[in-house]
C-alpha cells in the first residue's frame, strides 16, 4: 500500500465500466442492454472533451503536480488511454455477441440491404445534403466539427492519387429502421454512404476508405477576474467550445500508415491521442434506437402519486404534511402541478427558484412565465455555466426576461447547484413559505432517468432560511445566521467535519458509532483523511458512492472499518443522503453536494436534516436497502478493483424493491 487514495480519473473510468458491463447482466432486457453500450460512449465522449481535454492543457503548460495518487498529468494520460484502449475493445465484444442475441429476436443491423431501397434513400435523402471536399490547394482540408462522423477516402484517376473528405452533417438522421413482418432491420447512414461510394466519386478507382471522427476540447474556462457580462461571455464560450483543439481522433475501418499520418498531422494530434474502434464509431445512436417490442424492454413504471385533481388539494396537503418524494418511483408531476397552482392562485404573491437543468417544453418554466405576466414576483436563479447545458439555458434566461421574471444568474466564480423552490402565500392574513428542497433538478424528462428525493414543507424556519439563500445568491448578502439549512462554501465542509467528528468523539468514548453515505462522488483530500481518522477511532462507516471514489478502503491501520460499495441499474443513483448515528438518536440529512473539492468549495450547494420521525425512518430503510442490495452492487477492495456483488438466495435489488416503497403516504 503506496498511497490513501485512488486516481480519479481511473476511478471515473472503472465506474464507466460498470456501466457497460450493465449490457452483459441476464437479468438485463436485450433492447436495454444496447442503452447500456449507448451511455458508456456518450460518458466516454464527455470524459475526453472535458477531463482528458483538461489534462492535455496542463501536459502543455508544463504543469507537472501530481494529484492525489502520485500521478503527474502525463502519468494519468498514460494510463487513461491503456485502460481506455481495453475498455473500446471490450465495447465491440459485447456488442458483438448482443449482435448475435438479436439475431436470434429477427433485429438486424447493416445487412439484407436488397430487400429495401437502400438506394432510394441514398440518392433522394442523403446523396443531396453530403460533399466531398478533395483537397488541393484550392480546398485546404476542412474544419472537422466535434464529434462529427466522416469517411476519409483516397480515389485514383488516370494515374492521380486524390485525398478526399466526407462530413456527414448532422442533419442526417443517423440510422433507419425497416420492419418486415416480425423483423426489425436497422441501417447506419455511414454504413450506407461507404456503400455507395462509387456514386459519390464516378469514374474514379476508390484505393482507400474509412470513418473517423475527431473529439474537441469543449471546457469552459471563465476567468473570473476578466468577465465583465457572463451571459455574454457564456455565448462567445460556447463559439469557442466548437473549435476546440482535437484531443482524439478515432477511426474505423482499414487504412495506410501514411492517410493516418496526414490526418493526424492534420489535427496535430500525438501517437497516444489516436483510437482504432472495431464494429461502430460512436454507440450514443443505441440510446435512440426505438424497436417496439416490450418484451425487451423494462416493464413500465407504476408510478405512486397524490391525487391532483383538486386544485386546493396540494397546499391544503403540504400545509398539515411535510412530503418526501422518491423520483423515479414518485410522480414529479407534484411538485410541477405546485408550481402551476401556485402561478394561478391569487393568494401567492411570489416564487422564487433556482434553476440548474430544465428539459424542452418544460411545464414548470411555461408556470413561472404564467405566474410573471400574471403579475407575481418571480425571481429565477439560472445557473448558465451548467455543463452542455448552457445554450439551453442561455434561451431559458432570455424567455424567463421577457415575460417579466427577474433572472439572476449567481455568481462568475460558483456554480449554483443548490436546488430550491420558494412560493409565498398569503394565508388568512398570514404569510406561509412553502418550500421544496431537492438533491436533483427540476428536468421532468430525466426525474424518469435518475433517481432524487424531493422534500417539501410549509415550516417556516426552512422558509426563512430559504429567503436567506436567495438573498445570498442574488444580493451576494451575507446571512446572519443559517438554522435549518447549511450552505456551500460558507459552511457546509464545517458541518460535515462536526457531524464525523461527533461520531469519533462517541467511538472513542466506547460508544457505538456509525456513518451511512449514499453519494454520486467522493473526491476531497481532507474529507477522506477524516473518514479514515473515524474509521481508526472505530466508527463503522458505510459508502455507497455510485461513481468516483479516492478513498482506499479496507486497508489495516488505515480504513479497516470502511466498506465501499457502487449501485449500477436502470436508473441513475443520484440522491445525496447522510446518516449518523448520534448515540442512537440518529440524524439523517439530504444535499446537493458531492463530497468533491469543487461541490464543497466553489459551488452553491445545500445540506438539510430531516426531522419529521416518520420520514427520518423511511430515509434509514432506504438507506439499509442500499445496502443489502446484492444484485446490482459492485464492491470496491483496497486494490482499486469493482467485484459485482450478486446472490443466488436471499434476492434483493435497490430498484426493484423501491417500487414497492412510496415515500408519499
Amino acid at each position: 500500500m503506496t498511497n490513501k487514495f485512488f486516481n480519479r480519473e481511473l476511478s471515473w473510468l472503472a465506474f464507466n465500466e460498470r456501466v457497460l458491463l450493465e449490457a452483459t447482466d441476464p437479468n438485463v432486457p436485450l433492447l436495454e442492454k444496447l442503452k447500456f453500450i449507448g451511455i458508456f460512449s456518450s460518458n466516454l465522449d464527455e470524459f475526453f472533451m472535458i477531463r482528458v481535454a483538461g489534462l492535455m492543457d496542463q501536459v502543455k503548460s508544463g504543469y507537472n503536480k501530481r494529484d492525489l495518487s502520485g500521478l503527474t498529468p502525463s502519468d494519468q494520460l498514460a494510463k487513461i488511454r491503456e485502460k481506455v484502449v481495453t475498455l473500446i475493445k471490450k465495447q465491440s465484444d459485447i456488442f458483438t455477441e448482443i449482435l448475435a442475441k438479436l439475431n436470434k429476436e429477427k433485429i438486424f443491423f447493416n445487412s439484407n440491404f436488397e430487400l429495401f431501397p437502400i438506394d432510394s434513400i441514398f440518392f433522394n435523402e442523403i446523396l443531396p445534403v453530403i460533399t466531398p471536399i478533395t483537397i488541393s490547394p484550392a480546398n485546404p482540408f476542412p474544419f472537422i466539427h466535434n464529434l462529427n462522423m466522416n469517411i476519409f477516402s483516397i480515389v485514383k484517376k488516370d494515374g492521380e492519387i486524390f485525398h478526399s473528405v466526407i462530413i456527414i452533417p448532422g442533419s442526417l438522421k443517423r440510422f433507419f429502421i425497416f420492419q418486415q413482418g416480425e423483423s426489425y432491420y436497422i441501417f447506419l447512414t455511414e454504413t450506407i454512404i461507404q456503400k455507395f461510394l462509387k456514386f459519390i466519386y464516378p469514374n474514379f478507382e476508390i484505393v482507400e476508405s474509412f470513418l473517423f471522427r475527431i473529439t474537441r476540447n469543449a471546457d469552459l474556462n471563465l476567468n473570473s477576474e476578466e468577465v465583465e457580462d457572463l451571459y455574454k461571455e457564456i455565448q462567445n464560450s460556447l463559439i469557442k467550445r466548437a473549435i476546440g483543439s482535437p484531443v482524439r481522433m478515432e477511426v474505423l475501418g482499414e487504412f495506410k500508415e501514411e492517410s493516418l499520418s496526414m490526418l493526424m498531422e492534420n489535427f496535430e494530434l500525438k501517437e497516444g491521442e489516436f483510437y482504432k474502434v472495431n464494429e461502430i464509431i460512436d454507440y450514443t445512436f443505441l440510446m435512440k434506437l426505438d424497436i417496439p417490442l416490450d418484451k425487451h424492454r423494462y416493464p413500465k413504471i407504476k408510478k405512486s402519486s397524490l391525487n391532483l385533481n383538486d386544485k386546493k388539494f396540494i397546499f391544503n396537503y403540504i400545509k398539515n404534511n411535510d412530503i418526501l418524494l422518491f423520483r423515479p418511483y414518485d410522480d414529479l408531476t407534484f411538485v410541477s402541478q405546485m408550481v402551476s397552482e401556485a402561478a394561478e392562485d391569487p393568494d401567492v404573491i411570489a416564487i422564487k427558484m433556482t434553476l440548474y437543468r430544465a428539459n424542452k417544453d418544460s411545464s414548470i418554466i411555461k408556470s413561472l412565465e404564467k405566474a410573471a405576466l400574471s403579475g407575481k414576483h418571480v425571481c429565477v436563479v439560472i445557473e448558465l455555466k451548467a455543463r452542455f447545458d448552457e445554450e439551453k439555458n442561455l434561451e431559458w434566461a432570455k424567455k424567463l426576461e421577457h415575460s417579466g421574471c427577474i433572472v439572476s444568474y449567481g455568481f462568475v466564480d460558483l456554480k449554483i447547484h443548490a436546488k430550491a423552490l420558494l412560493i409565498v402565500k398569503k394565508d388568512k392574513g398570514k404569510i406561509v413559505r412553502y418550500t421544496h428542497l431537492s438533491t436533483g433538478n427540476y428536468n421532468e424528462l430525466t426525474a424518469n432517468l435518475y433517481t432524487d428525493i424531493d422534500f417539501i414543507t410549509s415550516n417556516d424556519a426552512i422558509g426563512s432560511d430559504v429567503v436567506k439563500l436567495f438573498n445570498f445568491i442574488m444580493s451576494y448578502s451575507d446571512s446572519l445566521g443559517w438554522d435549518e439549512i447549511t450552505v456551500a462554501p460558507i459552511y457546509l465542509r464545517e458541518k460535515l467535519y462536526y457531524l464525523i467528528d461527533n461520531e469519533i468523539e462517541n467511538a472513542k468514548k466506547g460508544d457505538p458509532a456509525k456513518i451511512i453515505v449514499k453519494l454520486n462522488s467522493l473526491y476531497d483530500e481532507s474529507l477522506t483523511l477524516k473518514l479514515y481518522e473515524a474509521s481508526n477511532a472505530g466508527v463503522q462507516i458505510d459508502l455507497i458512492v455510485r461513481g468516483i471514489c479516492s478513498l482506499v478502503p479496507g486497508v489495516k491501520g488505515l480504513s479497516e472499518n470502511i466498506r465501499v460499495k457502487s449501485i449500477i441499474g436502470r436508473f441513475l443513483e443520484h440522491p445525496r443522503v447522510l446518516y449518523f448515528h448520534n448515540k442512537g438518536n440518529y440524524k439523517i440529512f439530504l444535499s446537493t453536494a458531492d463530497w468533491m473539492m469543487r461541490n464543497l468549495d466553489k459551488r452553491v450547494e445545500v445540506l438539510f436534516e430531516i426531522k419529521d420521525h416518520k420520514l427520518k425512518e423511511k430515509l434509514f430503510n432506504y438507506l439499509q436497502l442500499n445496502l443489502k442490495d446484492n444484485q446490482k452492487s459492485w464492491v470496491l477492495n483496497q486494490n482499486g478493483i469493482y467485484k459485482k456483488q450478486i446472490a443466488k438466495s436471499n434476492r434483493l435489488s435497490l430498484q426493484e424493491e423501491m417500487h414497492k416503497f412510496s415515500f408519499i403516504l
